[in-house]
C-alpha cells in the first residue's frame, strides 16, 4: 500500500498529510474546524430538485426507491397470483392433497423471506451517518446519533412491522449474565425497555435513539463478567472514570420498528457497533451476519485498514460474507484538498480504493468511496452536485441490485419448478377424470336398445368390480404403513436430542468447569455426526423411493392407475448449510478467543447458538422428508379416491337407467357435457398456472 496516500495503521500520519475535512465538527487532533452553516451553504445551492417520493410522500434515494418499490410490487403481485390460483383451485374442487402444500410453501417463503442488509464496522467509521444518509435524510435532521467518538454502543435491528407498535426496544446489558441467546430473549417481551414514539415524530425518534449511546460505570470485574474483553483497552474502547470504574454499553441489543417506505418493502437492517460487541455476541457473528443478503463493511479514510478492521473483516464477515459484501471507504471528504485539482484528488482516492481492495482481497469494483456526512448534508439541503460528489448514489445503485438478485434467486430456487410439478399432478388427475367420463359414456351408449336384463348384469359386474377394488386397497394401506415406518426412521435419525447430545452435555460441563476446554472438539464431532445422519437419511429415503416406485408400478398395472414414480429427495441444501455453519464456528474458535471462552455465560451462549443452528437444520430435514412423504403418496391417494367416486357414479347411473325409462339418453348427454367442461377447465388450469409463473 502507498503509505503517503493511505497510511494503513497510522491515523495520525493520515491526519497530518490531509487538509481539514469540510463540514466536520473537529479534526483528529481535536481542533475546531470551520463549519459551513446551513444558511451559508443554502445560499450557494440551486433550488431543491424533485426527488422520487414514496407512497407516504417522503423522498427516497432514487435507485433504492425504484428497485425496492419494484421488489415490493413484484412480491405483492406474486402473492396476489398465488391467492387467485388457490381460490380457483379450491372453488373448482381440486383435491387439496395435490396442490395445497406446494402453494402454501411458496406463499410462506414470499411472506417470510425478508432481505437483510448488515452494516459492519469498527466504531467511529461513520456507519450511523451512512444509515442516516440512506434511510432517514427525509426527516431533515440526524436520526441515529452520529459524531465524534462512539455513538451506537449496541447492535440494532431496523424493520417495519405494522403488527408491532412504533418505537425502540432496548435489552439491558445485564442479560449477558444469562446464557440465553438473543433469539430467546426476543420472545421475552418483559425483559426489554420500550421507548415508544409517534410514527411521524422525527424528534421523538431521534430522542429515543440517543439512548443507543447510553453507558454504565462498572468495576473491571463486572465488565469482564458482562463479556467485555479488557486485555487491550484501546481495542475495547473502554473509558475509565475518575473512580477507577470503566464505562460499558448500557444496552445489549436494540430493535427499532418504524413506518418506513423501504423497510415496508421487506428490507431489514442490522447495525453492528464494532469488534468488542461482535466478539461478546457469538450469535451476531455466527447467525445474524451470515443470514444477511448483503454486508456493508465500512472503513475510514482517516484511519485506513487498521488491525481491528482487518480482524473484523477476516473473523466476523468471513469467507462467505465477502462474496456478498460491499466495502465502503468513508470520510473521503478528508481528501478533498482545495489546493489540488479535481483530477489529482480523484487519482488519490482511486489509489486508496485499489489499496483497500488489495488488502481485503476483493475486486476493486466492490469498494465504494463515499462521504456519508456530505451525502446527508446534500439531501437535507437539496444539493444534487454535493450528493453526487459524496459517492453515496453509486453505493445505493449497487445495493439496489440486491433486490433484483433476490428475485432471481427465488425464481431459480424452484418457484417455476414447484408450480410446473403441481400443474402436472393436476393435469394427470384431469386426464384420468376425462378418460373415466368417456369410458362411462361409451359404456352407457352400449346399452341403448338393450333390455333391463343386460343392464342388471352390468350393475352386478360393477358391484363385483367395486368389491375387488376395495379388497385391493389393503395393498395401498400396507404401503402407507411401510412408508410411515420409513418416515419414523428418518425422524429417529434426525432426532435433536440424539444428534446434539454431545453439545447438550458440553453445555452442562461449561457451567461448572474452571477451564472451558474441549469446545472445538465437541463441535467437530457433533458436525461430523449430523453430517453422517444426513447421509443415512438420504439412503433411507432412496430405499423408500425404490419401494414406492415398485409398489406404484404394480398398482398401475392392477388398477389402471397412472401414478408417477416419486422423485428422489436430496438434502444437498442442508448439507451445504451444515458445512458453512461448521466453517463459521471453527473459524470463530481461534486461540485468540480462548480468554473469552473462559467467561461461563459467553461459552454457554456459543454452545446454545450452535445448538439452535443445528436444531434448525435437523428440523428442516424432518420437514423436507415429511413433505416428500406426503407428495410421494398424494397422487396415489388421489387416484384411489377418484376411482371410488367413479365406481359410485357408474353404479348410480346404471341403477337410474334400470329404474327409469328415458334416463339413458339423458345420462349419456350429461357425461358428454361433463367431459367437455373438464377439457375446458383443464385449459383454464394451465392458464392460471402460467399466470402464476410469469
Amino acid at each position: 500500500m502507498n503509505d503517503q496516500a493511505f497510511p494503513v495503521n497510522d491515523p495520525q500520519a493520515a491526519a497530518s498529510q490531509q487538509p481539514p475535512p469540510e463540514g466536520n465538527e473537529e479534526a483528529s487532533d481535536g481542533r475546531a474546524l470551520p463549519h459551513v452553516g446551513p444558511k451559508a451553504a443554502a445560499s450557494q445551492l440551486p433550488p431543491p430538485v424533485g426527488d422520487e417520493e414514496a407512497a407516504d410522500g417522503r423522498a427516497l434515494p432514487h435507485d433504492l426507491q425504484a428497485e425496492w418499490t419494484r421488489f415490493g410490487a413484484w412480491r405483492e403481485q406474486r402473492l396476489g397470483r398465488l391467492a387467485t390460483l388457490s381460490k380457483w383451485l379450491r372453488q373448482s374442487d381440486f383435491d387439496p392433497a395435490l396442490w395445497q402444500d406446494s402453494l402454501n410453501g411458496l406463499e410462506q417463503r414470499l411472506r417470510q423471506d425478508l432481505v437483510q442488509l448488515a452494516f459492519v464496522a469498527e466504531f467511529s467509521r461513520g456507519k450511523s451517518e451512512l444509515i442516516n444518509a440512506i434511510f432517514f435524510s427525509d426527516h431533515g435532521q440526524r436520526i441515529l446519533p452520529a459524531g465524534a467518538g462512539r455513538t451506537t454502543m449496541c447492535p440494532m435491528e431496523l424493520a417495519s412491522d405494522p403488527r408491532l407498535p412504533t418505537g425502540l426496544r432496548l435489552l439491558p446489558i445485564e442479560t449477558r449474565l444469562d446464557a440465553a441467546t438473543l433469539a430467546q430473549w426476543k420472545t421475552r417481551h418483559d425483559a426489554w425497555n420500550d421507548l415508544p414514539f409517534a410514527a411521524d415524530d422525527a424528534q421523538g425518534m431521534s430522542t429515543a435513539l440517543a439512548h443507543l449511546s447510553d453507558t454504565l460505570a462498572v468495576s473491571l470485574e463486572r465488565a469482564r463478567e458482562l463479556g467485555f474483553h479488557l486485555e487491550d483497552a484501546a481495542r475495547a474502547a473502554i473509558v475509565r472514570t475518575s473512580e477507577g470504574l470503566v464505562e460499558v454499553p448500557r444496552w445489549r441489543h436494540a430493535l427499532l420498528n418504524v413506518d418506513h417506505p423501504l423497510l415496508a418493502q421487506g428490507l431489514t437492517i442490522l447495525d453492528t457497533p464494532g469488534l468488542n460487541a461482535l466478539g461478546a455476541e457469538p450469535e451476531l457473528t455466527l447467525s445474524l451476519i451470515p443470514a444477511a443478503h448483503a454486508v456493508v463493511f465500512l472503513l475510514g479514510a482517516d484511519t485506513g485498514v487498521t488491525r481491528s478492521d482487518l480482524e473484523l473483516w477476516t473473523q466476523h464477515v468471513g469467507e462467505a460474507g465477502r462474496l456478498r459484501s460491499f466495502v465502503v471507504l468513508n470520510k473521503i471528504d478528508t481528501l478533498w484538498d482545495p489546493l489540488l485539482g479535481p483530477a489529482a484528488v480523484q487519482t488519490q482516492i482511486e489509489r486508496q480504493r485499489e489499496s483497500v481492495a488489495s488488502i481485503l482481497q476483493i475486486p476493486v469494483e466492490r469498494v465504494f468511496t463515499i462521504s456519508a456526512h456530505k451525502a446527508l448534508l446534500a439531501r437535507i439541503q437539496h444539493d444534487p452536485e454535493l450528493l453526487e460528489r459524496s459517492g453515496v448514489p453509486a453505493l445505493e445503485a449497487a445495493l439496489s441490485q440486491v433486490a433484483d438478485r433476490e428475485r432471481r434467486e427465488l425464481i431459480d430456487s424452484g418457484w417455476r419448478a414447484t408450480l410446473l410439478d403441481t400443474l402436472m399432478l393436476l393435469e394427470r388427475q384431469f386426464q384420468q377424470q376425462i378418460r373415466q367420463a368417456d369410458e362411462q359414456r361409451l359404456e352407457l351408449a352400449g346399452l341403448e336398445g338393450k333390455n333391463k336384463h343386460v343392464v342388471r348384469n352390468l350393475v352386478m359386474r360393477i358391484g363385483m368390480e367395486r368389491k375387488e377394488f376395495d379388497a385391493g386397497l389393503s395393498k395401498v394401506q400396507a404401503l402407507h404403513v411401510v412408508n410411515a415406518r420409513q418416515l419414523g426412521k428418518v425422524a429417529e435419525l434426525l432426532d435433536v436430542q440424539a444428534a446434539l447430545g454431545q453439545l447438550a452435555e458440553l453445555r452442562q460441563r461449561i457451567r461448572t468447569a474452571v477451564l472451558k476446554t474441549g469446545v472445538r472438539g465437541v463441535l467437530e464431532a457433533t458436525f461430523a455426526d449430523v453430517r453422517h445422519r444426513i447421509g443415512e437419511v438420504e439412503a433411507a429415503l432412496e430405499e423408500n423411493r425404490a419401494m414406492l416406485t415398485g409398489a406404484c408400478g404394480q398398482l398401475n398395472t392392477e388398477f389402471a392407475f397412472s401414478v408417477p414414480s416419486p422423485k428422489a429427495l436430496k438434502l444437498e441444501g442442508i448439507r451445504l448449510e451444515l458445512d458453512s455453519t461448521q466453517q463459521d464456528y471453527l473459524r470463530y474458535l481461534t486461540p485468540a478467543r480462548w480468554l473469552r471462552l473462559q467467561n461461563t455465560a459467553h461459552a454457554e451462549r456459543l454452545v446454545l447458538s450452535a445448538l439452535a443452528r443445528l436444531r434448525s437444520l435437523l428440523e428442516r430435514g424432518v420437514r423436507d422428508a415429511q413433505h416428500w412423504n406426503r407428495a410421494a403418496l398424494a397422487q396415489l391417494d388421489a387416484q384411489v379416491r377418484e376411482r371410488k367416486r367413479n365406481l359410485g357414479r357408474r353404479m348410480q347411473s346404471l341403477e337410474q337407467v334400470e329404474n327409469a325409462e328415458g334416463e339413458l339418453g339423458q345420462r349419456i348427454a350429461q357425461l358428454r357435457k361433463q367431459a367437455s367442461e373438464m377439457r375446458h377447465q383443464r385449459a383454464q388450469l394451465r392458464q392460471y398456472f402460467e399466470g402464476a409463473m410469469k
